[in-house]
């Protein structure tokens, strides 16, 4: 394969216009081609607009702007890609019409150029179906917007030959992007791993565990993500996500582990999609309501309570004034609801309450109770938060909801890493490159404890009976030996 000097991009929308514009601030030639000629020439308006705006900056030298309008060329006819040594098609997301370009540009271009595809969900294998030399075919997947956006996803079909994998990472470094290698499939790998913060997100709130505000203040404030899934929804547009977790969850032959729900469906039909209609699962605009923080009262003396479960974990507050008395008995289980530990122990579920100590490190801490306890939490919130610590009180859940959503997100990376999609490091770096995660979800793994996340995953599905948490293979052996979840085979 040549090294690439003169990129082609066939497409001109926003996706097209950011792949052109890195190619030329990057130093390269660059042919840009789309079908409307009034789009053609608004995106190169835009790029040059952009790039002289960056000049300005300082971030690019002085006269850069009429370089890079030299190098870029608004192509009239598919016959002017015949010099790019790569192609990057970013054209309408459907197979038919991209199935007939790649074979278009087939006869146009040289035998060793390479053909790429930017789509985001498509199979690479299907897009390359009719072509003659399937080899040089593979996925550039960049992410909105592209000249911010630092990840690339180097996608390779079955048929994808290790040269053109290595010229496109090569490729992808030129154009100052972080690029991962990842196996041809639904999703690839960030919309694949992205389903499980959001899915369970939402079975949480279609179980009524709590409200999609109290779970993203849980998810921020214990975790550390930026968005919670549902402010993460409403961004994206249930338009968008439901549509490809939908196509996701066919296309991994109905795992469970990739089932959304039936609140995420009816959403999408009545049509809140979130910011854009100005309404999705919060309200945007002039009739947003603010929504309440956790309440932060209490007083910070001595508590007695019954530890139930002889958990370490307790040992913190012991040493801030709780005591061994007449009060509530807390325990604190993995993967196991309120109810569950009640009967196994054969405590009184209206007195008892379940902390979940994930988060103790961020003194965030998550209380539930079993039916009929609800009275007995208020009590141990109200001493918790006298201590500074932030306190959500959720109804009984296996897993509460860090626990649930976190193993869930490191189980799927551990589903990934099982079948290839991606190496355990590349799964790490794509997810806090391109949805900003605090950590990786082999990280998460590791930081919860690779035994710990295992034996909460066992709870959730012994809890709910559903396959929908049943442990990787990834995951159950490195729990069985001990082992890092980065423990290679």
């Amino acid at each position: 394969m040549a090294e690439t000097t003169t990129l082609g991009v066939v497409g001109a929308g926003p996706m097209g216009a950011g792949i052109a514009q890195i190619g030329l601030t990057a130093g390269l030639k660059v042919v840009l081609f789309d079908l409307s000629a009034d789009a053609l020439a608004k995106a190169g308006k835009d790029i040059i607009g952009r790039i002289a705006r960056m000049v300005e900056k300082g971030q690019l030298a002085d006269g850069y702007t009429a370089e890079a309008e030299a190098r870029l060329t608004l192509a009239t006819d598919l016959n002017q890609f015949a010099p790019c040594e790569t192609v990057v098609e970013a054209i309408i997301e459907r197979l038919e019409p991209k199935q007939k370009l790649f074979a278009q540009l087939e006869e146009i271009v040289s035998a060793d150029a390479i053909l790429a595809t930017n789509t985001s969900s498509l199979s690479v294998a299907a897009i390359a179906a009719g072509c003659k030399n399937k080899a040089r075919v593979c996925g550039l997947h960049f992410f909105n917007p592209v000249p911010l956006m630092k990840l690339v996803e180097v996608i390779t079909a079955p048929a994808t030959s290790q040269a053109v994998a290595d010229d496109a990472t090569a490729l992808s470094k030129i154009l100052g992007k972080v690029p991962v290698t990842v196996k041809d499939g639904p999703g690839f790998l960030v919309n694949l791993q992205g389903r499980a913060y959001t899915q369970e997100g939402l079975a949480v709130v279609q179980e009524q565990v709590t409200d999609p505000a109290t779970v993203d203040r849980i998810m921020r404030d214990g975790a550390g993500f930026r968005m919670g899934p549902f402010e993460l929804m409403d961004l994206t547009g249930i338009d968008v996500n439901f549509p490809a977790t939908s196509y996701i969850y066919q296309g991994y032959q109905h795992d469970p582990r990739l089932k959304t729900t039936t609140l995420h469906e009816i959403m999408f039909h009545a049509g809140l999609f979130g910011r854009k209609t100005g309404q999705g699962f919060f309200k945007y605009g002039d009739e947003a309501k603010d929504v309440a923080p956790a309440p932060e009262v209490g007083e910070g003396g001595p508590f007695a309570a019954k530890i139930g479960d002889g958990s370490a974990d307790f040992a913190a507050l012991t040493e801030l004034g709780l005591v061994d008395g007449d009060g509530p008995t807390l325990v604190a289980p993995l993967g196991e609801d309120c109810s569950s530990i009640c009967a196994r122990l054969g405590l009184d579920p209206k007195t008892t309450v379940a902390i979940d100590f994930t988060a103790v490190d961020k003194k965030h801490l998550t209380l539930m109770t079993a039916p009929g306890g609800s009275a007995a939490a208020q009590p141990v919130a109200a001493w918790l938060r006298g201590h500074g610590f932030i306190v959500e009180v959720i109804k009984d859940s296996a897993g509460f909801v860090l626990q649930r959503i976190l193993c869930m997100i490191a189980n799927l990376g551990s589903e990934l890493a099982q079948i290839g999609v991606g190496s355990p490091a590349d799964i790490d770096l794509g997810m806090k490159l391109a949805q900003n995660y605090p950590a990786g979800p082999l990280e998460w793994a590791e930081k919860i404890g690779v035994a710990k996340t295992y034996k909460i995953m066992q709870g959730l599905q012994e809890a709910t009976g559903s396959d929908r948490y049943r442990p990787s293979l990834w995951l159950r052996r490195r729990a069985l030996l001990g082992q890092s979840i980065y423990q290679a085979d």
